[in-house]
């Protein structure tokens, strides 16, 4: 079974794994880099945060009551109503990250990456990069937990493995990579 047979670029798949509890990646609280990362911006009102494949929106709900204004996508059903039933003034919407509407290109400030790159069909990376990239104001940034993770048959997944190399090599041409830390 690879990629292709396992359908990860399809809405169902995912909400298969929610409706079977069958999400390990979701840590049940905020991520704990993104909460420490926060503490340390000032005037958190005036930046605007996108979370693709925001799950079940612990950061999305942290950080929007510590003062960001923060905006989830996800394209599982499951999730984002898990979400909408917590509190649906949250800025979540059902939509596939690649179909995230134009009129959001230019408008974030920060991109929080945790686990959606390990977890999207590795030939759709460079897309996915492009698509960040389209999405940021021009001094915007991605910070991002991108979980190398040892993968025996790099054909299976999600997720799927991630090397530093293809890291930099996807991102390099269209930002400027501050750090990379293992």
């Amino acid at each position: 079974m690879n990629s292709k047979s396992l359908n990860v670029s399809s809405p169902n798949f995912w909400d298969n794994k929610y409706s079977n509890n069958e999400h390990s990646w979701d840590i049940g609280k905020p991520t704990p880099i993104f909460k420490n990362w926060a503490s340390n911006i000032e005037n958190k009102s005036k930046y605007k945060i996108c979370i693709p494949g925001c799950g079940y929106g612990h950061d999305i709900i942290y950080l929007s009551r510590i003062g960001f204004d923060v905006y989830g996508f996800d394209f599982s059903s499951e999730a984002v109503n898990h979400i909408k039933e917590f509190d649906s003034k949250l800025n979540v919407q059902c939509v596939d990250f690649f179909q995230i509407d134009n009129k959001y290109n230019k408008y974030f400030d920060f991109i929080l990456e945790y686990t959606f790159y390990c977890a999207i069909d590795p030939i759709d990376r460079a897309r996915y990069v492009r698509k960040c990239y389209n999405l940021l104001k021009d001094k915007g940034k991605i910070i991002g937990i991108m979980l190398p993770i040892y993968n025996e048959n790099k054909d299976f997944g999600p997720p799927f493995e991630v090397y530093e190399e293809e890291l930099i090599l996807n991102f390099q041409n269209k930002f400027n990579i501050l750090k990379i830390k293992k």
